[in-house]
């Protein structure tokens, strides 16, 4: 998800007419590698870019604050396509928040964030991300990214309706009981024998 931050003044045209903006245009997004699994790590890559046509007033940071099951691990961030200025980040709340801060960003600079998570064994399975931006210390917007978590558990590993989950549309376990061990023994139209049925039922624990 994308979100643009802009702010501008205006420059008079030569020879009257509407003023031109200069503005800086800060855009924000948050994307992760398939898969998440239980158990296992994950990346996150959050991306800050000026495609406006001035640098704005104030540095570029970024707070990410992890969803429950998901821990930060060492994160590392650096310019967009080597065009850009270095940014330093710190984990925080024992692995739950991700500071980053960067300088000012001249048009066409931009700022690249890597954040490795650790996936607990118990996590939800399914979580979204959201990471915050801020312009000199000002909110200016936030990018979101649901993420699926597969694993045991999830009822999604496998891909093919095994797993832990019901085969059926609906599970009727414990809501309606149900019969096995029917048995039937007729003795119809014997020599001597009059017709007779039987049925064993059992109720299934």
């Amino acid at each position: 998800m994308t979100f643009q931050h802009t702010t501008g003044a205006a420059l008079p045209l030569c020879g009257g007419g509407t003023p031109a903006y200069a503005q800086p245009r800060l855009e924000i997004t948050k994307t992760h590698s398939d898969p998440f699994t239980r158990g296992g790590e994950g990346t996150y890559t959050i991306t800050v870019t000026n495609t406006g046509d001035e640098t704005p007033s104030g540095g570029t940071s970024v707070r990410d604050t992890l969803p429950a099951g998901l821990t930060a691990v060492p994160v590392e961030g650096g310019p967009v396509g080597g065009n850009g200025n270095p940014v330093s980040c710190f984990i925080l709340n024992d692995g739950g928040v991700i500071d980053c801060a960067g300088s000012q960003l001249a048009p066409g600079q931009g700022i690249e964030i890597f954040v490795r998570v650790a996936i607990a064994s118990d996590a939800p399975c399914s979580v979204t991300n959201v990471a915050q931006l801020f312009v000199g210390g000002a909110p200016a917007g936030s990018a979101s990214d649901p993420t699926t978590i597969t694993g045991s558990g999830c009822g999604n590993e496998g891909g093919g309706g095994g797993g832990d989950g019901s085969i059926l549309p609906v599970n009727i376990s414990g809501i309606l009981p149900l019969f096995n061990n029917i048995s039937t023994n007729n003795n119809i139209n014997s020599p001597g024998a009059s017709n007779t049925t039987r049925q064993d039922f059992a109720l299934n624990p």
